[in-house]
């Protein structure tokens, strides 16, 4: 069963010291505090508390509760209200919202600290707060509280003036109970008219100090207009049923006063408001510091058993009052707060030790990477896969479709390329893509300082990203640029391919030569001149003539063809141009890869060693907050040794003390450091039975690690008697 406890008012005086003994069941989250000074002025503790019991209950699916609300009797608060003013602010600002929320607790216990100094009959010395449990007790004052009047209660004397008006007890000697005389009932209907009449006009005349007061009463010394009410109804009630017929013996014992103190204790007193809550009250002795704290502590003990065995709660009636008795065996808790004293000073000093460690904001340096161009075989290794044509080719009419079949087969290899080129670049960004996700390896080497190596990083940064951007490729302008010359090329060839003599214009015009030399021949032929001679001299003109035109042909062919050939090895040194082009694309691309990832690299690294020096940095919080906490711990059971005036000298050298880690990222009371419960070494840590007295019975509890706690006795209270 999980259980909440609720404080109203002030925490208690050193009550710091004792908290830790809560943390086990805390951590395990089987028990919950809310304190009121917790809570903000602007908004009081009942206001808010409903809501978040609830969200809390709801969140954590408890079903099974209860509720255990802490009340000091000595509170400041306490001395103006009284405890019928708290049970009736407990039942309507907590218990009835709770219950329209459908999370009513299974039993809810109303726990009293008591420190009250108290006279032989129970009530207070201090006249404030007798008033208070006068009006708890009986449900009126036992004498008047003075000049100027406070409140409208009923005051004892007022209660007997109804006897006075009743006069003498009747006499039932020689009456019929059944058949009483008529002078008998004659004169029993002027006794109950006399004292009603009486009442009738004291509560009228509280009613009007009620309406003087003008502002709505609390339920202190003002009794309300209801409350009036139904105290007359109650007692015309009792007064008509003992003059009916038939009258009972116990007529002869009857007294207003006494009808009236019972009307009052349960409707004024705390049975009026009790309801279904167990109240549970504790002495502590004020009159030593030591005594004090050790009440705190059979208090905590309390506490913890109830909230381990809700049975026993159970065991109480609904709506009783009992006193509560708690003993403690001095001896375990010594050896308990002392082994918890000296775990918490071992536990700071390992780690003041520890921290000195921390403080040095080094690490080790990160392994640099290498990054050689990811790309997949080189395309260098492709640039023969075309030759030109050989000299040797005969420069026909499909001389042009050989070379443009060359030109196509160079075009055919430049987009394999390029499209490689492509493919490689991709397989080169996946690969950098992977070398950036994957883990980075410190180097073991000497330390070196966080921010120092972040200094270092930030200048090669600085100098990689101005790498970066000088060696961006661009995009690729090989293919393009090859369309453009193939265009030009096409038409220079076309056009050197027409000026090529061929044989047949060789032959036209040496027959057109031979013709033309040939007419004077005919002419001499028919000379009747000797011609011998010049016949002979024609033929070497036309032989010279015919020689001369053959080598001009052949010059021009040869000249021609050069330009051709020319042409051809010029086409072909510009198809390794822009295979080079390729070449140094890649080499470009690859090279601003290579860059690109040493950027991100060392953007990782820094990124990293932020990380890591954020995380020394909350380390280190984390370190000095526990280590403060460790300090105030220890600070804290000091005092709580020296309050209880425990030696922890003699203790120190009897053994060794084994500390429990430290969880630095969990709370206080998730670490076993800081429960005195949860030390390794500790004696007697399977618990043993609890004696508990309810009454004349006794019970045993089993406990898991409450070892100190002897028994409870459990008896019906006297100071709040129901």
């Amino acid at each position: 069963m999980h259980s909440i406890v609720i404080h109203f008012g002030k925490k208690y005086e050193d009550w710091h010291l004792v908290e830790p003994f809560f943390y086990k069941l805390q951590s395990c989250n089987e028990l919950t505090f809310y304190w009121e000074e917790e809570a903000p002025a602007s908004n009081p503790l009942f206001l808010s508390l409903v809501d978040r019991m609830v969200e809390q209950l709801d969140r954590q699916r408890i079903k099974d509760w209860q509720l255990i609300i802490l009340l000091n009797l000595d509170d400041e608060l306490n001395r103006r209200l009284r405890l019928t003013t708290h049970l009736s602010e407990i039942r309507r600002a907590v218990l009835e919202p709770l219950k329209d929320k459908g999370f009513y607790p299974s039993q809810s216990t109303l726990h009293l600290i008591d420190k009250i100094q108290r006279t032989s009959n129970y009530a207070p010395i201090e006249e404030g707060l007798k008033r208070n449990w006068e009006l708890d007790h009986y449900g009126y004052l036992m004498k008047s509280p003075g000049w100027p009047i406070v409140g409208n209660a009923f005051i004892e004397e007022e209660i007997k003036q109804l006897d006075e008006e009743w006069g003498e007890p009747i006499q039932l000697q020689d009456i019929i109970l059944d058949q009483p005389g008529a002078e008998f009932m004659e004169a029993l209907e002027m006794k109950c008219e006399r004292v009603t009449t009486c009442l009738a006009k004291k509560i009228d005349k509280k009613k009007d100090y009620l309406l003087l007061r003008g502002k709505k009463p609390s339920h202190d010394e003002w009794m309300t207009k209801d409350q009036l009410d139904i105290v007359m109804e109650d007692f015309e009630k009792k007064i008509k049923q003992i003059r009916t017929l038939p009258l009972t013996p116990s007529l002869t014992n009857f007294t207003p006063s006494g009808e009236l103190s019972s009307s009052l204790k349960y409707h004024v007193g705390i049975q009026s408001e009790i309801g279904d809550i167990r109240l549970i009250r504790q002495e502590i002795v004020q009159s030593s510091h030591r005594e004090r704290m050790r009440g705190y502590l059979e208090l905590t003990y309390f506490l913890l058993t109830i909230s381990q065995h809700p049975k026993l709660i159970e065991r109480l009636e609904k709506g009783s009052t009992s006193v509560i008795q708690i003993s403690l065996e001095t001896e375990r808790l010594e050896t308990l707060l002392n082994h918890y004293f000296m775990s918490l000073l071992k536990a700071k000093r390992q780690l003041e030790d520890q921290l000195l460690l921390q403080n040095q904001f080094q690490t080790n340096r990160f392994r640099d990477d290498d990054f050689s161009p990811y790309t997949a075989s080189s395309i260098e290794k492709r640039r023969d896969g075309n030759h030109p044509l050989l000299k040797s080719t005969k420069l026909n009419y499909q001389f042009f479709d050989q070379w443009q079949d060359q030109l196509y087969k160079a075009e055919t290899i430049l987009i394999d390329r390029e499209n490689e080129l492509l493919k490689n670049s991709r397989e080169a960004i996946k690969k950098l893509h992977v070398v950036k996700r994957r883990n980075d390896i410190l180097e073991e080497e000497e330390l070196m300082d966080i921010n120092d190596y972040k200094q270092d990083i930030l200048q090669k940064i600085s100098v990689v990203e101005r790498d970066v951007i000088h060696s961006a490729p661009g995009t690729s302008e090989a293919l393009s640029k090859w369309k453009n010359f193939v265009t030009k090329a096409k038409n220079q060839m076309h056009f050197l391919l027409q000026l090529l003599p061929n044989q047949r214009q060789f032959l036209m015009m040496s027959f057109l030569i031979i013709m033309i030399l040939f007419i004077p021949f005919l002419q001499m032929s028919g000379s009747t001149e000797s011609t011998k001679v010049t016949a002979y001299f024609y033929g070497i003109g036309l032989v010279v003539t015919l020689l001369v035109t053959y080598i001009g042909y052949y010059f021009t062919r040869h000249i021609s063809h050069q330009h051709i050939w020319k042409f051809q090895e010029k086409t072909y040194e510009y198809t390794l141009n822009i295979y080079q082009m390729q070449v140094d694309a890649q080499h470009r691309y690859n090279d601003y890869l290579n860059h690109l990832f040493k950027l991100f690299s060392l953007r990782k690294y820094l990124e990293k060693l932020s990380l890591i020096g954020e995380e020394k940095k909350e380390q280190n919080l984390l370190y000095r907050y526990h280590l403060i906490k460790l300090d105030e711990f220890v600070q804290m059971t000091n005092r709580l040794l020296h309050i209880l005036q425990i030696n922890k000298e003699s203790f120190s050298s009897e053994q060794e003390i084994r500390v429990p880690g430290i969880k630095f990222e969990k709370s206080i009371t998730e670490n076993p450091i800081y429960s005195p419960f949860q030390q390794l070494g500790v004696q007697g840590s399977n618990g043993h039975g609890i004696e508990v007295y309810l009454g004349s019975a006794i019970e045993q509890y089993q406990s898991a690690y409450l070892n100190e706690l002897q028994q409870i006795r459990i008896q019906e209270d006297k100071v709040y008697k129901l």
